[in-house]
């Protein structure tokens, strides 16, 4: 079931609607990242502003998401970190060609 917050991001408010796994996620990273929720969603937004692929921010959430947590690897900065060569610009996530490299 969806569920829809408003935020104030980038100066306006805006409403989202998301699936309650994926606002779990989403206040599970900022927690990580020791951001607010409006932050890390102004971050994927501002991203998703400056990428030539266009989507609705919804979608440009769950790909976040997504990229942060398909690979099972800790955020940037971490010990785990560390052994990855390449990252993503969006989300902070190892790429994965990066880590198929490093795996082989």
């Amino acid at each position: 079931m969806l569920v829809k917050k408003s935020l104030s991001i980038s100066g306006h408010r805006t409403s989202l609607a998301l699936e309650s796994e994926f606002w779990a996620a989403l206040n599970f990273a900022a927690a990580q990242e020791g951001k607010s929720l409006a932050s890390i969603v102004a971050q994927i937004d501002k991203s998703r502003d400056d990428s030539t692929e266009k989507s609705g921010l919804a979608s440009a959430v769950r790909v976040w998401l997504f990229h942060r947590y398909s690979t099972g690897i800790a955020p940037q900065g971490s010990a785990r970190a560390e052994q990855h060569a390449s990252w993503c610009d969006k989300c902070g996530a190892p790429l994965m060609d990066s880590v198929l490299q490093r795996s082989a």
